[in-house]
């Protein structure tokens, strides 16, 4: 069926039921705000297969949030032919070349000496309308990771976010002195107005759920503003900018002083008005009526729920299925982490049993030890031997796909000496392949382990992420009911970090393969985010220390990543890039249309393969350990060796004699092309496949901006914050048109 994109967003925002304060209802049907925080990267949706898994997914506003983000925003008026089942179209058949994506710091602020959001947290970033930008509504929240006082705020918020505004590019919009510290991600409301968020009092006690409505102006980051605090039953009515705080529930005896280091708050989108967080002993706190009613913990039986006697990850409600999916960390103490758990926390699973029990609200289904383990042998892969001497262990939120009904679960030690990912079934049940009490899933290793010792942790994997091809997928019978496509992650942690790429053929992982080194020594790994723009399919990620590419030395390092698949019967243009089976970039060095069938790939850099009427050039391996420093004039380069020009282009020197001398030549543009400055021959491999910038100490987890239409202002950014240095940073790919 035909829809124009304003008849889409007049039925998206009715299902959302968004509407800003001020607003009519007329006004607000062709508005759709567009929230992106943490869970975001944690609740995914592939393509819907039967009507069926369409209502059902249709029913989170998550899956709208990520059509809109996927889609590439187009102005109204257009017309778009929208196929079954319904779906924004995530690019056409026929490629444009990329741009010269060189990765570009827009703008670095400084938040406070020691500001983080914190490693595997993210920042929030708030649209306002997914058909166009705002210098004046748009912003990104940052959560500062430092206690809040009269000279440094405990969250701040930027606007004036894009080039194109005027003025001082960013501003800040508001920032508050909440009281207490936040480490972990915030979350926010559908229209922005309210955060979510969890902080520790300033004078210790137990963490506290705060929820807060701002207002502008609101200070900035040294010098926040004021804000009033009310009770939690007068907080509806309160006038912005106000904030209540709601302490989590203590249970004598277990958790008397509930803390939380790494749970953020998880809130559903779907109507409940509810919000799922966990604490370091193990509860999982279900909290009401937060941006809607009257806020306040449910502490009628059975919450809050003790999932272990270890700290629990980030929650991930799935309204498929009815269950919050949750992990929790390991620990030397005790042997309960190092597990995924389905808590039953709807109607919707109260029914059967998960083989050891009747399933209730409140019922927690705990898999086997899926890492180390003080009790030898009970591990699930592996003699439970390797890392079990260490302190602990962190377990980064799991990833879950309610319409594949797969959630994935990410370790830096299996108990077997490997990094590893492992995949469940999303149904609790006793039928093969459900998720069951004890069940220990399917398991792909993606290199070896950090191993840690008595006083140092395990190094963690963070969550990875799935490709545009996996989100497309219309694989299975029926179609789209078996996704395929790719998972990328960051593994071997006890050696080089390295991306791993994870096949997924009908629902079940393949073996991974290996990518590239992202640094040079044992660190830490970002979560990897994926933007999937017009043509280009790009990762984002960041290693702590020590990045390959040159670009960054002995610092930390972010970088983007093209793996982009080749497409048959495609047309491409000329400086299109794909990623081979090779794992090597192919760049397009003359238009024209694939063929139907995967070609034979060039591995020899500067090669070429023809594809149909397509003639492909071979840039070499997908690498971060780029030999391609940037031109100087003060150097004599070999044979083959490769720079990178003024334009951001790879050049490679097939000079025959004695190689390419320093001279300044202007430089061709096209792939394939050649330069000639004197006996000097170089010859165009197309665009840098990694760019890449120093990120002091690592990023945080990284949100894309991915909404606005092609040439608009603000086209696309990604935000992070570094882990030391203190910024909050805006980058941009200029590929991403």
């Amino acid at each position: 069926m035909g829809l124009s994109i304003l008849a889409v967003l007049t039925l998206s925002s009715a299902l959302l039921g968004q509407m800003s304060q001020g607003q009519t209802s007329e006004d607000s049907q062709a508005v759709v705000h567009l929230p992106t925080d943490w869970s975001h990267h944690h609740l995914v949706f592939s393509n819907p297969a039967t009507a069926e898994q369409l209502k059902r997914a249709q029913q989170d506003p998550r899956y709208w949030h990520q059509l809109f983000r996927r889609s590439q925003a187009t102005p109204p008026e257009a017309e778009l032919d929208i196929a079954l089942p319904f779906e924004l179209p995530r690019g056409s058949k026929t490629s444009s070349a990329s741009q010269n994506h060189k990765l570009k710091r827009d703008w670095s602020v400084n938040m406070g000496t020691g500001a983080t959001v914190g490693p595997g947290q993210y920042p929030g970033k708030f649209g306002f309308d997914v058909t166009t930008y705002s210098c004046t509504t748009d912003f990104v929240v940052f959560n500062t990771g430092l206690a809040g006082s009269g000279t440094q705020a405990s969250i701040v918020a930027y606007n004036n976010l894009y080039s194109g505004c005027g003025g001082t590019v960013p501003k800040a919009y508001w920032a508050y002195n909440t009281g207490g510290t936040i480490t972990t991600s915030v979350t926010l409301s559908t229209d922005g107005s309210q955060l979510a968020f969890v902080q520790a009092p300033a004078g210790g006690g137990s963490a506290a759920l705060v929820l807060l409505k701002w207002a502008t102006p609101g200070g900035g980051a040294g010098a926040p503003g004021t804000i009033t605090t009310t009770s939690a039953s007068n907080y509806r009515n309160c006038t912005a900018p106000c904030m209540t705080t709601i302490a989590f529930k203590s249970t004598a005896g277990t958790d008397p002083t509930p803390t939380d280091s790494y749970s953020a708050p998880f809130y559903d989108f779907s109507g409940s008005d509810n919000l799922y967080v966990g604490d370091n002993a193990g509860y999982l706190h279900q909290f009401t009526g937060v941006f809607e009613a009257t806020p306040k913990e449910n502490t009628a039986a059975p919450w809050p729920v003790q999932v272990a006697t270890a700290p629990l990850s980030s929650p991930i409600y799935d309204l498929t299925s009815g269950n919050v999916f949750v992990t929790t960390s390991w620990q030397l103490s005790n042997d309960s982490g190092a597990r995924l758990a389905a808590v039953c926390a709807s109607a919707t699973c109260a029914v059967g049993s998960n083989g050891n029990q009747a399933v209730g609200i409140g019922t927690t289904t705990p898999s086997n030890v899926l890492g180390p383990t003080t009790s030898a042998g009970s591990a699930c892969h592996g003699t439970g031997a390797s890392g079990d001497t260490s302190l602990s262990m962190r377990l980064d939120a799991p990833l879950v796909d309610p319409v594949a009904g797969k959630v994935y679960a990410f370790l830096g030690n299996d108990g077997n000496g490997k990094s590893a990912v492992i995949q469940f079934s999303t149904t609790v049940g006793t039928a093969t392949g459900d998720f069951a009490y004890h069940s220990c899933g399917t398991e792909e290793t993606i290199g070896t382990a950090s191993t840690g010792n008595g006083t140092t942790p395990i190094i963690p994997v963070f969550a990875g992420t799935f490709d545009n091809a996996y989100f497309t997928s219309t694989g299975g019978t029926p179609p789209g009911s078996s996704p395929s496509g790719n998972l990328y992650v960051c593994g071997n942690t006890s050696g080089d970090p390295t991306l791993y790429q994870v096949p997924i053929a009908s629902n079940a992982m393949g073996t991974a393969a290996s990518v590239t080194a992202v640094s040079s020594r044992k660190t830490t790994c970002s979560p990897v985010t994926e933007v999937y723009n017009s043509t280009n399919d790009l990762l984002f990620l960041s290693a702590d220390t020590h990045g390959t590419s040159p670009t960054c030395g002995t610092s930390g390092c972010v970088y983007s990543t093209n793996v982009t698949p080749w497409q048959p019967l495609t047309a491409y243009a000329v400086g299109q890039e794909v990623l081979d089976t090779h794992f090597q970039i192919q760049v397009v060095e003359t238009a024209g249309t694939s063929a139907s069938a995967v070609p034979s790939w060039s591995t020899t850099i500067a090669g070429n393969t023809t594809d149909g009427t397509v003639k492909w050039l071979d840039q070499g391996p997908l690498s971060t350990v780029i030999t391609a420093p940037v031109f100087s004039t003060g150097n004599l380069y070999a044979i083959d060796a490769q720079v990178i020009d003024s334009n951001g282009n790879i050049e490679i020197c097939t000079a025959t004699l004695f190689g390419c001398f320093p001279s300044n030549p202007t430089w061709q543009t096209a792939p394939g092309a050649t330069t000639v400055s004197g006996i000097a021959t170089w010859e165009n491999l197309g665009a840098n496949g990694i760019p890449a910038l120093t990120a002091a100490g690592g990023t945080s987890g990284i949100i894309p901006d991915n909404t606005v239409p092609p040439g608009a202002i603000g086209t696309s950014q990604i935000y992070y914050s570094t882990l030391t240095g203190s910024n909050a940073v805006q980058a941009s790919q200029l590929g991403l048109k």
